[in-house]
């Protein structure tokens, strides 16, 4: 068993210096770190609400809510939103009851339906919410403001990591007294998801006090230069 251990700790410790011997050149050499950071105005918000209403039957119940969603509609195209931008979940029905001690009392059926608007111009939310809560629709969750094309301003930013890599070399060479040479390797590690969007404003304030916050990009690369003789 032993003879296994001290096997497998040679054969990693080989690969190590191996690995660390393909990274650093045989030659005069620098590495640095190149890192950037973006924040980014977003340019669409996601809109999730509810159309819901409490009725004493289901049938009541759907026809307040298909009045909602039938008003919003008008709404929406009396403002000069695209309609069909809105998608609709399926209609759900549920009793809802009253507890008091031991005592359970309905109160009603309950229909909801979920909807989503993906809106392009952020400038114009506040005529959506408008739009929304002249429908009698106040179920408003927070909002998700995004990027449509996040994966253009990631790469932006990773390019900027790029640049302070080569401005970090070059300064770091001349104080250095030598002159920055031809890239050697580069150790990058995608480590990159989708920003996160952000979420403000409660369903409960006024469509001005709402505030759009940055989306902030991130990135980092790892290189190795030659230094010229």
């Amino acid at each position: 068993m032993r003879y296994w251990q001290y096997l497998l700790i040679t054969v990693i410790s080989v690969f190590c210096t191996s690995s660390l011997a393909d990274s650093i050149p045989d030659a005069p050499s620098i590495s640095v770190t190149g890192s950037a950071e973006l924040e980014v105005t977003p340019d669409q918000v996601i809109i999730k609400f509810h159309a819901s209403a409490i009725e004493p039957s289901g049938t009541l119940a759907k026809s307040r809510v298909d009045q909602q969603v039938s008003t919003l509609l008008a709404n929406l195209k009396k403002a000069g939103f695209n309609s069909e931008k809105l998608e609709s979940a399926d209609l759900y029905i549920r009793a809802e009851y009253d507890y008091q001690k031991d005592k359970r009392t309905l109160l009603g059926i309950r229909a909801t339906r979920d909807l989503t608007y993906l809106l392009t111009d952020i400038n114009k939310v506040s005529h959506f919410l408008d739009a929304l809560l002249s429908a009698n629709i106040d179920s408003i969750e927070p909002l998700q403001y995004g990027l449509q094309s996040p994966d253009a301003w990631q790469l932006k930013v990773r390019l900027m990591a790029v640049d302070d890599s080569m401005e970090k070399g070059s300064v770091l060479a001349q104080a250095y007294k030598s002159e920055l040479g031809k890239i050697y390797s580069v150790n990058y590690q995608d480590s990159y998801s989708r920003p996160v969007m952000m979420r403000t404003m409660q369903s409960e304030m006024a469509a001005t006090t709402y505030q759009i916050k940055k989306i902030k990009l991130s990135d980092r690369v790892q290189a190795v230069f030659l230094l010229k003789p």
